[in-house]
């Protein structure tokens, strides 16, 4: 019989990776385990190198977000002062001494709705400017803050998320002047160059009373924030023990090491840690003479 053009003699049979012999499909797909752990390798050291990227990244977003933050808030206090009397907020105490609220709470108990008045003994500072910032109390919640001052001293215990909200930290010499001879509470004309006077800024206090409980370094002081951590690491104390040792310094400087701030003049900046004995010049919470010191921006 003549073979048509169309036949095929047993020598053109379709080639080995045209077969349909399972075994050689299998071994011409199959990568290696060599290969397979080199990928695997590969992929490990990519995402090594990425990852801190991503959490800088993500640092930054959240400190952007607390910058603008402490902007509105600087905003709000001073169409506050201007409207009243060119001061800040404050009520009188049971001595008739100008202070400003310190209790740190919006309202008395996480089971409440009900909006502390800013003179109640209770209240957060912030209570005060709640109607200049359009009732949004989340602005004064840093989104980098872990623990702020729960008053577990005073036996509360209140969940964290609920002081969460008061995480930026005033201080007491916007009202009540440090050097003598000068009547509280003090005029925003007090303060001399308002570019260096500090309004708040990140801290676990909810308002800084001096050198125990700022990143001021005051006379005759080694050390700050005494009164949070103690001496310091390896064997921390204060109010610390209360949380676990926790390092609450890193709370006042929250953003890898750098504590945002609101200066009375409405800029925000970042001041760098230096270390628990250096601190900065007392004089930029005090206003009283200029600063010696430059801050570590």
């Amino acid at each position: 019989m003549k073979c048509h053009a169309y036949c095929r003699s047993p020598k053109t049979n379709p080639s080995p990776l045209q077969s349909h012999n399972p075994t050689i499909q299998r071994h011409a797909r199959a990568f290696t385990l060599i290969e397979l752990l080199v990928v695997i390798a590969i992929i490990a050291i990519l995402a090594a190198l990425l990852l801190p990227a991503l959490s800088i990244a993500k640092e930054e977003g959240k400190s952007a977000k607390c910058q603008s933050n402490l902007h509105q808030i600087g905003i709000a206090v001073q169409m506050y002062a201007h409207d009243n009397d060119d001061s800040f907020y404050y009520h009188l105490d049971a001595n008739n001494t100008p202070e400003i609220p310190n209790g740190g709470r919006w309202t008395r108990s996480p089971r409440s709705s009900v909006m502390l008045p800013p003179e109640d003994g209770d209240a957060y500072w912030g209570v005060a400017y709640f109607t200049e910032l359009g009732r949004a109390r989340e602005i004064f919640h840093c989104p980098s803050a872990k623990f702020v001052d729960e008053w577990r001293e005073e036996g509360l215990t209140f969940p964290s998320d609920f002081w969460l909200s008061s995480s930026y930290g005033t201080h007491s010499f916007l009202i009540t002047p440090y050097a003598g001879g000068i009547n509280a509470p003090l005029k925003l004309s007090y303060f001399k160059d308002p570019s260096r006077e500090i309004v708040c800024q990140d801290t676990a206090e909810q308002k800084m009373e001096g050198a125990s409980d700022s990143i001021g370094l005051f006379p005759s002081n080694g050390s700050i924030l005494s009164q949070w951590i103690g001496g310091g690491p390896p064997n921390r104390g204060g109010l610390s023990t209360l949380y676990g040792n926790y390092a609450f310094e890193f709370e006042y400087y929250r953003h890898r090491k750098g504590c945002n701030t609101l200066w009375l003049d409405g800029h925000v900046s970042k001041i760098k840690y230096r270390g628990l004995n250096v601190g900065i010049d007392y004089r930029y919470y005090t206003g009283d003479s200029p600063p010696l010191t430059p801050v570590p921006d």
